[in-house]
């Protein structure tokens, strides 16, 4: 072999040997992405995605023009489901420690399905919570969780007191500044929506 062919075989060689790291760290890198989300299943979600709409200000006017429109103290307030969706997505992602993301609010048949994601490290798993409106004697509103449909990882403790939270905070109007002293008598659910009714204090 020429000298000049053989040097040429020589640095090709090299080349080639100068672009292998860079490979094997893409390759790395790509693993470790990998790494860190591994999905484990779960329910599906109990219909088409939700677009959240609105925020804690939205829920406030509902209830300042529902009361504004009150003319002897019965009022009846209207929520959707993609402005409960914005509520406690907001509620949930301003707490640091929580692991239920991405939730969804779904009003169907007399009950409130809340589908999200859990997440524990670098697995996620999709959950379902169905929870049941009661109203008590008192003119508070309970929720009865019926069903808690989960993928290989546990319920985070506090998850069922911090929706039922957000919920009673929006269904008995304490939120923001206003506190109307709202006592329930009645709650609907269905086709995208629930309705309050109750009689001011």
């Amino acid at each position: 072999m020429e000298k000049s062919a053989f040097f040429k075989a020589v640095l090709h060689e090299r080349n080639i040997r100068k672009a292998l790291p860079p490979i094997g760290a893409a390759a790395c890198v790509l693993l470790a992405a990998l790494a860190c989300s591994v999905y484990l299943g779960g329910p599906e979600p109990p219909g088409p995605e939700i677009t959240p709409v609105g925020d804690a200000q939205s829920i406030q006017k509902t209830w300042s023009d529902s009361v504004a429109l009150s003319p002897d103290k019965t009022v009846v307030v209207v929520f959707s489901e993609a402005e409960l969706t914005a509520y406690l997505q907001q509620k949930l992602d301003a707490n640091p420690n929580n692991s239920f993301h991405s939730a969804q609010v779904f009003l169907r048949d007399g009950r409130i399905q809340i589908y999200g994601i859990l997440s524990a490290g670098n697995a996620s798993a999709s959950a379902i919570l169905r929870l049941r409106p009661e109203v008590t004697d008192q003119g508070k509103i309970n929720f009865v969780l019926e069903q808690a449909q989960v993928g290989p990882l546990n319920l985070p403790a506090g998850l069922l007191s911090a929706v039922s939270d957000v919920f009673t905070e929006a269904f008995t109007g304490q939120v923001g500044s206003i506190a109307t002293g709202f006592l329930v008598q009645e709650v609907l659910v269905g086709d995208g929506q629930i309705a309050i009714r109750g009689i001011l204090r």
